[in-house]
């Protein structure tokens, strides 16, 4: 049987109160959807043998859930999801850095970073300074405009439909909508400025 939305808000303030047993169950019932998140994300990272979901999964954990401090409060589920997320995203660059730090300069081929019509531009590969100017342009968003950079975060990093990003952040499909073409100009704005 699953653990419901209801069950997880509970167990994400247990788990921030201090509770290590409340950790554990928390990472174990939403173990399946970060996983999902893991394989989803690779699938557009430079192809690696050595970087497997599981490997990400567990790297997110331990980042979540440092042994050397107590686990952080969040909100609700969407909170810690995108927590998840941003964790995802920043051992992801982590990882690109080391692996690019040991080339040097190497075959490595620079794919452009753009935001496209209606969704970020699929691409197979990211330059690593790319992903590093996109997670600026994200944290400028999401201190200008909380909302807006929420809803471009479950779209692009967690794939989400709009359905299930206004399910998580308990706002209307159309005002997902409306958010997710703001982010996506602010952004498309914000990555043009730091090219001129």
């Amino acid at each position: 049987m699953g653990t419901s939305p209801g069950d997880i808000t509970l167990l994400l303030e247990a788990a921030g109160g201090g509770n290590g047993e409340a950790v554990h169950r928390v990472w174990s019932a939403v173990h399946d959807q970060v996983h999902r998140m893991a394989s989803g994300r690779l699938r557009n990272e430079r192809p690696d043998p050595t970087l497997q979901p599981t490997m990400v999964v567990n790297e997110v954990f331990l980042r979540m859930f440092p042994d050397d401090c107590p686990a952080p409060n969040w909100d609700n589920r969407a909170h810690f999801f995108g927590s998840v997320g941003r964790a995802m995203s920043q051992f992801l660059i982590d990882h690109a850095r080391a692996r690019n730090r040991l080339k040097r300069g190497g075959d490595r081929t620079r794919v452009s970073f753009e935001v496209s019509t209606g969704e970020f531009a699929a691409t197979e590969t990211y330059a690593v300074e790319d992903l590093a100017r996109a997670g600026e342009a994200f944290k400028s968003l999401q201190a200008k405009y909380p909302r807006p950079a929420s809803v471009a975060w479950l779209r692009w990093v967690q794939g989400c439909t709009i359905a299930a990003v206004a399910e998580a952040l308990g706002i209307a499909e159309s005002t997902v909508s409306d958010d997710w073409k703001f982010a996506q100009a602010w952004l498309r704005r914000a990555l043009g400025a730091s090219d001129a």
